[in-house]
């Protein structure tokens, strides 16, 4: 099944129209809904210019945990990636997962777990919170990105371990009752001198393969190129 929306002008009345595509036994249906929204202006064009910007705000970060999302990172980290790239520039990025994120969802439950998303996210946002240069992104579910610009591999790989060995290896949880929620963190780490294809979907693929190869349930490793550190 595959939909999508968007805001369409008709007959002088703005409508908010909903596509869906439903495949069933060999056959495709196209079903299309509509509603119309008050004023005969697209929203974006009622907005302050202040409005403008705390949407695209809104737009760019991850609603549970308040790092940025995979869009900022597919698009605005992307592209400054890819400057550098063509600059000759160092740049590098990293995937951090939090190990056996299943099991804790079945012993805590969703609750907690969204807690220790926030957790995990903003203690790497303490240190990569720079826009467009050095930024944490979840990803989806329990994955998380750090993108640094003027950085290779192996720097990004030491300076993450570092800052994991300063990190709490507990979060302290509110929903129901409070309780310690021990977690670990594994992390796979590329530089832009790693790949022949100096562009962020090239990055991606390394590190996600590394973080598959050496993902461990006891503490962080940071693998940049063969070595794990």
């Amino acid at each position: 099944m595959a939909c999508g929306w968007d805001y369409e002008l008709r007959n002088g009345r703005v409508d908010c129209v909903l596509h869906r595509r439903v495949e069933a036994d060999g056959k495709c249906w196209e079903l299309e809904m509509c509603a119309p929204l008050a004023g005969n202006v697209l929203p974006e064009e009622r907005m302050t210019p202040r409005e403008r910007e705390l949407c695209r705000e809104d737009m760019s970060h991850d609603f549970l945990t308040g790092v940025y999302n995979r869009r900022y990172l597919e698009t605005v980290f992307a592209q400054k990636l890819e400057q550098c790239a063509a600059q000759g520039r160092k740049a590098a990025v990293a995937l951090v997962s939090i190990d056996n994120g299943q099991k804790l969802r079945d012993t805590y439950g969703q609750p907690v777990m969204d807690q220790l998303h926030c957790f995990v996210g903003n203690q790497w946002k303490k240190s990569f919170d720079t826009p467009a240069a050095r930024v944490v992104c979840r990803l989806t579910g329990s994955i998380f990105a750090v993108g640094c610009l003027d950085a290779d591999g192996k720097q990004l790989a030491e300076e993450m371990q570092n800052l994991y060995q300063q990190m709490p290896r507990e979060c302290i949880t509110t929903t129901g009752m409070m309780r310690r929620v021990p977690f670990t963190l594994s992390c796979g780490a590329a530089g832009l001198e790693d790949v022949s294809a100096k562009n962020w979907q090239a990055l991606y693929e390394l590190c996600d393969a590394r973080l598959g190869r050496h993902r461990t349930p006891a503490a962080i490793r940071c693998v940049q190129n063969k070595t794990s550190v």
